[in-house]
């Protein structure tokens, strides 16, 4: 009797895991392609990602607020836009590349005359031979429980001073 209760215990068990539902998706953003009032701001990111290479594509889309949709967009050059704007009219608050690399990162000194700096960017210099080669570059190592502005990577200190980062 021990046995066969065990056994319908056990049965149970195992037929009670594979009848469980799977595991929830990661986030699908694609559902909000069907949503109308997502699309004003959809095309006008897609509008607002920067020319290269073949069209510019959706890869991510959110809710960045009550009245705003964050729509990530990429091209075939790898270039990532992250850009928001207005779900009911699509007018852009904001339109900038992103270039989030952990990093270490290697700057020739032949595209850079002199080590960047900045406030996210330490620079080390490479050698070989007694002849400086380039910087090896890195986001500052800063108490991972305290946020700060370099919390995550930011290279736009590489932008020459005259430079202005992409907007809408």
């Amino acid at each position: 009797m021990r046995k066969a209760i065990f056994l319908a215990c056990v049965l149970t068990l195992l037929l009670g895991q594979t009848i469980q539902a799977p595991a929830s998706e990661p986030n699908d953003w694609t559902q909000f392609l069907s949503d109308p009032r997502f699309m004003p701001a959809i095309k006008n990111c897609l509008a607002a990602h920067p020319k290269a290479e073949g069209p510019a594509v959706v890869m991510n889309v959110w809710h960045a607020s009550l009245e705003d949709a964050g729509v990530m967009t990429t091209d075939l050059s790898g270039r990532r836009n992250s850009c928001f704007a207005r779900k009911d009219t699509g007018v852009v608050s904001e339109s900038r590349t992103v270039f989030d690399l952990p990093g270490p990162l290697f700057v020739s000194v032949d595209q850079a005359k002199v080590a960047p700096k900045g406030e996210c960017i330490e620079s080390t210099p490479v050698y070989i031979d007694q002849r400086l080669q380039g910087w090896i570059l890195r986001q500052p190592v800063l108490n991972q429980h305290i946020p700060s502005a370099c919390s995550t990577p930011i290279w736009t200190d590489l932008l020459p001073a005259n430079q202005t980062r992409p907007s809408a």
